[in-house]
């Protein structure tokens, strides 16, 4: 009892003498009546806690009266730092799981899920194209099931110029965390392929979860009158639980009468 007399008593004393009270800091601004620093040393550091209540029903049995304006708690069962504004209790802020946001991909003006190549686009004119384009654009008429802008790819085997690739090119869509999707959510793109002769292949990749996904075969052409055209929309279904998602996509092509085309990749939440 005696020990606590005489803290008090130098608490009262530092307070009348000083006006100002530091904890972590010897030297508190003058324009506070308390200041507590994160660190005392500049090595470790810690943050300020404010008064925890389980629930409303604890925070309501505080019973703060109407001059009790700016009172401070940390309510658990809301995840919420709350005020009291001398009426009731108002949320300065909770700590929500965010929603997931849709992302998409069609180039025109949602660009959201964002894409790498491995082969540079170029347009070489009517001997070769590989990059954004549309149905107003020579040859590309004959894609008929997409819309404004698009992929388009037209003799990706043209090499004459630097560019284009006799391989492979593979297109990389981000990795995108989906573990808001309470859901799950629904990956998607449109594509369509124009007379694809043999050696015209073209296919895609799930990665799940940093799990690379067998591949799926979007069209393998065959030599002959008209070669093979196709077009459709993939949809693949990632259930509740999912916690990431990346797409790849690989074509090869040669041939200027030979064309394809892919749009509207999207990730949205079911």
């Amino acid at each position: 009892m005696e020990r606590l007399f005489y803290l008090l008593s130098f608490l009262l004393v530092s307070g009348i003498s000083y006006s100002q009270v530091g904890i972590g800091t010897t030297t508190p601004s003058a324009a506070s009546m308390l200041e507590v620093s994160s660190t005392s040393d500049g090595v470790f550091y810690g943050g300020f806690m404010p008064p925890r209540v389980p629930d409303v029903g604890a925070r309501d049995n505080i019973n703060p009266s109407t001059s009790d304006v700016g009172l401070l708690v940390f309510t658990e069962d809301l995840n919420c730092l709350q005020m009291w504004n001398g009426s009731g209790w108002e949320d300065v802020h909770c700590n929500y799981t965010l929603a997931f946001v849709n992302l998409y991909h069609n180039f025109d003006l949602h660009t959201s899920w964002g894409f790498t190549s491995n082969v540079p686009f170029f347009d070489n004119g009517s001997k070769g194209f590989f990059g954004v384009t549309d149905a107003t654009n020579g040859g590309f008429n004959v894609i008929t099931t997409l819309t404004n802008n698009f992929l388009g790819i037209m003799d990706l085997n043209d090499t004459e110029n630097g560019n284009g690739t006799a391989d492979y090119a593979t297109l990389t869509f981000e990795t995108i965390d989906i573990s808001n999707a309470s859901n799950g959510a629904t990956m998607s793109f449109y594509y369509e392929f124009f007379e694809y002769d043999g050696g015209d292949n073209a296919y895609y990749t799930l990665i799940i979860d940093g799990i690379t996904q067998p591949e799926v075969t979007l069209i393998e052409g065959q030599n002959g009158v008209g070669g093979v055209s196709d077009s459709g929309v993939i949809e693949e279904i990632l259930p509740p639980g999912t916690n990431s998602v990346s797409l790849t996509i690989k074509i090869k092509q040669n041939g200027q009468e030979d064309f394809a085309g892919f749009d509207n990749f999207a990730i949205v939440a079911n």
